[in-house]
């Protein structure tokens, strides 16, 4: 596989910043002869200072930056997306001269997923349009029952294998994919639909915003003491999410469990043979191929995929 390509931003288009989410995330467009034309989102990794203990401040200690691993996490998902058939936003690393403070930044950048003209809208826009409990803050409202309904008479995403499925058979298929990567973040405004200006036709949107999965917010150190103290289990085992019932934590593999419980007996089929068949040597190419990847991360991520892949096989079967 090699490892995957770092695209600099520096000669595309810089246009406005996402409307609807961090400022530091922004539109960029490349030249029309380009491989990569059309629009694309870019999202800046975190990096923070963390707060010195007193003990270190009085050791004159610097403090610690946190690089956080958004950037990777959504390239490998998408891969790994890939390797499952769930329809995913196409993802790239990438990297861009701030105009700001004129410094240059890394992260990931997310091909726009809406044909030209065609309009975007969030799930919690369909939901709140039907129950007026529904608090997208709260996530009241936000059930896998909830989401079947409102995608009811919508089709699965565009130009894919899925177009002619309902759309939440797909849909289903994310959230098993959200508890293979460990994704705890899929709030209403994770997920959406795209409709045909013309034709009026509304399609389910690919499943977009993997950022915060396989661990990327912990430290290095965190994620190589889980490495060395055979604690990646555990992390496996905590996967749960606070974006459905109101905020109360569910367990990951439960939520997909309960979303193919309530699609179609040809789609929950799919899925499970899916995430069953997968090629974990292909996941472990996928991973191998992030440029600048330490080790112990590296070890991590794919011990965490052969395990959750293991919960989810017994869980379904």
């Amino acid at each position: 596989m090699g490892t995957f390509n770092i695209v600099d931003l520096g000669d595309w288009t810089r246009g406005e910043s996402d409307p609807g989410g961090d400022e530091a995330k922004r539109w960029f467009r490349a030249g029309d002869c380009s491989p990569y034309a059309g629009r694309w989102l870019f999202k800046p990794r975190t990096e923070k200072t963390l707060p010195l203990s007193r003990k270190r401040q009085a050791l004159g200690d610097e403090p610690d930056v946190l690089v956080g691993g958004e950037d990777w996490a959504e390239k490998i998902s998408y891969e790994l997306a890939k390797l499952i058939r769930v329809p995913a936003a196409e993802t790239e690393l990438a990297t861009v001269i701030r105009s700001t403070d004129r410094r240059r930044v890394w992260g990931s950048m997310s091909r726009d997923m809406r044909p030209a003209g065609w309009s975007w809208a969030p799930g919690a826009q369909l939901l709140a349009e039907v129950d007026p409990e529904f608090d997208e803050h709260s996530c009241a409202g936000h059930t896998p029952e909830a989401v079947r309904d409102v995608l009811a008479g919508v089709a699965g995403p565009y130009q894919t294998e899925y177009a002619t499925w309902s759309a939440f058979d797909v849909f289903a298929g994310y959230l098993l994919l959200d508890a293979w990567i460990g994704n705890t973040d899929r709030h209403a405004h994770n997920w959406g639909v795209v409709q045909d200006p013309l034709s009026g036709d509304i399609y389910l949107g690919p499943s977009f915003d993997h950022g915060t999965s396989l661990a990327s917010g912990e430290t290095e150190a965190r994620r190589s003491e889980r490495v060395s103290n055979d604690g990646i289990d555990a992390w496996c085992g905590r996967g749960r999410t606070k974006r459905f019932y109101a905020g109360n934590p569910i367990g990951l593999v439960e939520l997909a469990k309960q979303a193919l419980s309530l699609a179609r007996d040809s789609a929950r089929r799919h899925w499970i043979a899916q995430i069953r068949e997968v090629d974990l040597g292909l996941c472990n190419d996928a991973i191998s191929a992030v440029p600048g990847l330490s080790d112990p991360t590296r070890k991590f991520v794919q011990t965490a995929i052969d395990t959750n892949r293991k919960r989810l096989c017994d869980a379904l079967y």
